[in-house]
């Protein structure tokens, strides 16, 4: 967890970096802002592999072999109760289980659509929309039967421009990033502004295509008129009600700019992304030295407020081997930053984890004054 909420408060920086690039660049193309959005959400998504390799590049600057201990019949000291990781495991399946359902609906909608004149209908949509990766589809709702070909020329315009930004994918990936991250309201709001600048770049699409920018408008409110209840999550969606006024104000406002971000602008937000994912992931970590470098001495334990345990289960299965764990102990002499390199069992896994986080070090010192030092714990469970 240590590691998650590490992620989350650097991913913190990484999207508020992204809402203030997008605040500033409102002159700038949707299709730019989307991108902006998109490289901040995967970002925000790859920092926990990011933090994880930072810490274990590094060589090894303590070692402290731990021989737990066994418990007895019936004894419940090593049953760990893991709060906040299933509070935290629990959020994310739901969320999870929200899209899973979203696609499941979607799919079920598309199976019973009916093939009419080379396209889908259904009588399920209250709104066209697309879906898909490999194979995308456009479904239309069966109240487009009644349009005129210039009306659904328009709307597949827009369903089509969808396709080639891969915006069903990209909106897929960033309810992953919102399950994984599911406490962050900053996820939250970057899913919401992705889905929103997709939009008007699908929008900035068709109205470069020629369309008429009145009659595309009206075309919108046709289809918003029409729309009662949620939309499945699963889908790309033409029309959701709370942006529409926005979209339909920017769609009749011939000042804005509608061209796709260029390769320049493509590799210049990559590469901010990626170098502000790596300064992130390696912020604070100039302060916590190795031993023996520039005179570091080498943290001892002084106290082990409580020795690693078995749990029940791994002594009735017989399970032994070492638990390795890579951590940082600060200047207090604390344990922080507990990663487990190497895992033999969840339940010792995690009790290796709960006994060292309580012991108590006489922290690493440079030059007399106590600093942050990293260090690699094995704890060897033996049963005897």
């Amino acid at each position: 967890m240590a590691l998650l909420f590490d992620s989350a408060l650097k991913g913190t920086v990484i999207l508020a970096v992204a809402w203030i690039a997008t605040r500033c660049s409102r002159t700038g193309t949707a299709d730019l802002r989307h991108r902006i959005w998109l490289a901040a959400i995967v970002a925000v998504l790859l920092m926990p592999l990011g933090l994880w390799l930072t810490p274990s590049a590094l060589p090894p600057s303590l070692r402290i072999d731990v021989q737990a201990a066994a418990v007895g019949e019936g004894s419940d000291a090593a049953i760990a109760i893991p709060g906040l990781p299933v509070v935290w495991a629990l959020g994310m399946l739901l969320v999870l289980a929200r899209s899973a359902l979203g696609l499941w609906r979607v799919s079920r909608v598309t199976r019973n659509s009916r093939a009419i004149a080379g396209g889908l209908y259904s009588e399920q949509l209250m709104t066209p929309m697309t879906w898909g990766l490999f194979r995308p589809v456009v479904v239309l709702p069966a109240y487009a039967l009644e349009w005129s070909e210039e009306q659904r020329d328009l709307v597949l315009r827009h369903e089509q421009a969808h396709i080639l930004r891969h915006d069903w994918l990209w909106q897929m990936l960033a309810q992953l990033a919102c399950a994984v991250f599911w406490f962050h309201p900053l996820m939250w709001l970057a899913l919401a502004e992705l889905r929103r600048e997709g939009e008007d770049a699908a929008d900035d699409l068709v109205l470069a295509s020629g369309a008429s920018a009145a009659n595309y408008a009206e075309q919108l409110l046709a289809v918003a008129r029409r729309i009662t209840g949620a939309q499945p999550v699963g889908m790309v969606a033409m029309v959701r009600r709370p942006v529409l006024d926005h979209r339909i104000s920017r769609i009749l406002d011939a000042t804005h700019g509608r061209t796709p971000a260029g390769l320049q602008a493509r590799v210049a937000i990559t590469t901010a992304a990626l170098a502000l994912t790596l300064a992130c992931a390696v912020l604070d970590r100039g302060r916590v030295y190795k031993v023996g470098e520039r005179g570091v001495t080498t943290p001892k334990v002084v106290q082990k407020v409580e020795e690693p345990q078995y749990t029940e289960q791994a002594r009735e299965a017989k399970t032994q081997g070492t638990v390795v764990l890579n951590l940082e102990i600060d200047t207090k002499g604390r344990a922080r930053n507990i990663h487990v390199t190497r895992g033999i069992d969840p339940g010792l896994d995690a009790n290796a984890i709960k006994a060292i986080a309580m012991w108590k070090f006489d922290p690493g010192r440079k030059n007399g004054k106590p600093v942050a030092t990293h260090a690699t714990i094995e704890v060897h469970f033996h049963l005897t």
